[in-house]
């Protein structure tokens, strides 16, 4: 069920920031414990600077055509759509795991050890099935105000630590080797993944404007920098000591007497991960030529889900399903290289 009425381009951009934030809110120890402050920072503002490019194969399809890149796809080349439906399905099903995968270990180590884990996987996608069968503009309706909830406990978070603070000169220093260098800069790209999603669902949107993928972008990249000077001068070497700093430090947050606000950390984390995956699936069926099946939905969960239990089996399925490195590059080709392709294929044909 999905309305083909288009939406404000600015709600889904909401939605790709509120994507590209569980990233970080769902960080372990990608960050290697030997780096400063002002070394990761480089390295973040060198991912998110080439995130910010993943999303320009895709913004000139839309500014030139008002299309998306995959209804594109569909129009220049059908005889060779089955192929790329089929590449950019086993793609977001890998991107699915990724992010399910990392929610469902951090439910099980900090809210509760001892529930069954296939079980929050169950009902998480049986949620975010119904969300993708309303479709993308059903789940953008309240992107505004899930955007006002996570400003509110961002904004808490951080004030309430403010007194904790503990400034280290030595972390304004550069402190890192190459291989860290491009590991840090590898977590910092992964919001990337939220390109592909625009390249796919940006036909649904109205009033595009490159600057709101601009804004989307920098202000992703504010809260992992304040995520990660928090984390440095609150947490300190304690950080590396324990998993999930953003959780670590919502527990350090206090006013006056009240402490404790790891509950409001839980439910945004639930909420970009609703987000995640249920964009996810809405692009399936957008990569399968259909606006919303419910049918397509479901089978595409069933596999998402056959794939989780997997790798709670077999623990090289899982290190390969949470590979950013791996993750990246397959963000990468669907991004840019198979987008690209087209525009210099078709060229100044892209309007006929």
């Amino acid at each position: 069920m999905q309305t083909k009425i288009k939406f404000p381009s600015k709600r889904l951009l909401l939605l790709i920031f509120l994507s590209g934030v569980s990233v970080i809110l769902l960080e372990s120890f990608d960050l290697p414990e030997n780096t400063s402050f002002m070394f990761n920072l480089l390295t973040l503002f060198c991912g998110f600077s080439i995130t910010a490019l993943f999303f320009i194969p895709s913004a000139i399809i839309k500014s030139r055509t008002d299309l998306d890149f995959m209804s594109l796809a569909h129009m220049k080349t059908p005889n060779a759509i089955i192929f790329l439906s089929a590449f950019y399905c086993l793609y977001f099903v890998y991107t699915a795991e990724y992010f399910l995968i990392k929610y469902c270990d951090m439910f099980s180590k900090k809210l509760n050890s001892e529930a069954n884990i296939f079980a929050v996987a169950f009902v998480l996608l049986a949620v975010c099935v119904y969300a993708a069968y309303k479709g993308t503009n059903a789940i953008a309706r309240c992107s505004i105000f899930i955007f006002a909830f996570s400003f509110i406990v961002l904004t808490l978070i951080f004030t309430g630590n403010i007194s904790n603070l503990e400034i280290n000169t030595t972390d304004f220093y550069f402190s890192g080797s190459k291989s860290d260098f491009i590991n840090n800069t590898s977590f910092f790209l992964t919001p990337s993944f939220t390109a592909v999603i625009f390249a796919v669902l940006s036909g649904y949107t109205k009033n595009f404007r490159s600057r709101q993928i601009i804004f989307s972008v920098v202000v992703t990249a504010i809260i992992f920098a304040l995520i990660l000077f928090f984390t440095t001068f609150v947490l300190g070497e304690y950080a590396f000591a324990q998993d999930y700093r953003c959780f670590l430090l919502t527990k350090t947050t206090h006013f006056g007497n009240v402490g404790g606000f790891d509950s409001l950390y839980l439910s945004l984390s639930v909420i970009t991960v609703f987000f995640v995956i249920s964009l996810i699936l809405t692009c399936i069926c957008k990569s399968t030529g259909k606006s919303s099946s419910l049918p397509t939905v479901l089978v595409f969960s069933v596999i998402i889900f056959v794939f989780f239990i997997c790798t709670y089996h077999f623990n090289v399925a899982k290190e390969l399903l949470t590979n950013h490195y791996l993750l990246n590059i397959l963000t990468f080709i669907s991004a840019v290289v198979i987008p690209t392709f087209y525009m210099f294929t078709f060229g100044r044909r892209l309007n006929d």
